[in-house]
């Protein structure tokens, strides 16, 4: 588990603190972070999927910023798929993306909103934000060494990004991958020498 500075001591004065109940109420936190977003995360809501009481994650945490912190620095990163079928493992790894844009519009923007207001949630997000395992997955199609390989990386989020904020309403998850498939195989295909891995 990683530490963190807005979090209080494990020693203070009385009981001691249950490491197990610290454990459940930041994966509880972390799965309504993803879930609910920023905008509608509430500590009443964390206690209860936890199995706590507000006191106790006050009392680890003076506020819900705090623990939203150390929740998103406590949060898995996403890996690659690696089979023998590198085109199905980057539609394994995008399709999920798009699918959580289109169900959840508001995720994205919510935590901008929250990066914009809270220092710490702002480092939090940079540091834990790592696109390496769509990047390595794109790689495998157009090679390693390709000029385009950190603006398609980039892009892949970013169109998802964009029409959960713009036009939520007209997203087709399945559409929407096949396109963003549809462009980095075309620039694949484009790629002089054989980059297929």
């Amino acid at each position: 588990m990683i530490e963190n500075r807005t979090r209080r001591p494990d020693k203070t004065r009385g009981r001691k603190r249950d490491t197990g109940r610290t454990e459940a109420i930041l994966k509880a936190a972390s799965e309504l972070l993803l879930e609910v977003g920023f905008d509608r995360f509430r500590i009443q809501d964390v206690a209860d999927r936890a199995g706590s009481g507000t006191g106790a994650i006050y009392r680890r945490w003076p506020k819900k910023e705090a623990l939203i912190v150390e929740a998103i620095k406590n949060m898995q990163q996403p890996q690659a798929i690696v089979s023998d079928d590198a085109i199905a493992d980057l539609r394994a790894v995008v399709s999920p993306k798009c699918i959580s844009s289109a169900e959840k519009p508001d995720l994205v923007p919510g935590l901008i909103s929250a990066m914009r207001s809270d220092d710490d949630i702002d480092q939090a997000v940079k540091e834990g934000y790592n696109l390496e395992y769509l990047r390595s997955s794109i790689a495998r199609i157009i090679g390693d060494d390709h000029p385009h390989l950190k603006l398609l990386t980039e892009l892949t989020p970013a169109i998802a990004l964009l029409r959960s904020s713009f036009t939520p309403e007209s997203i087709e998850p399945q559409a929407m991958t096949d396109e963003i498939m549809s462009l980095i195989l075309s620039i694949a295909s484009n790629t002089d020498g054989n980059n297929m891995r």
